[in-house]
């Protein structure tokens, strides 16, 4: 639990590529060796919210990333 307000603000930061949920796992999985195909659920809830499309993304200015999540998995002990 936060005591109070950030000091300087929000800062948001994500990754230099968007993707949808299904696609970074089917990429992961592709990643480790692991067959199982991923089915996306557009009506599947999350915490009992709906996710949308730009729900998990920074809507203003955010610091992205430099490595691209298959560059991140090739670094990764994950696809060792």
């Amino acid at each position: 639990m936060a005591l109070a307000p950030p000091l300087r603000g929000i800062v948001e930061i994500a990754g230099p590529e968007r993707a949808p949920f299904s696609e970074l796992v089917t990429r992961y999985l592709k990643a480790v060796g692991d067959p199982r195909e991923v089915v996306g659920d557009p009506e599947a809830r999350y915490f009992g919210g709906r996710v949308e499309e730009r729900s998990l993304v920074p809507l203003g200015e955010a610091r992205l990333g430099r490595i691209g999540f298959d560059e991140w998995l090739r670094r990764s002990r994950v696809a060792q």
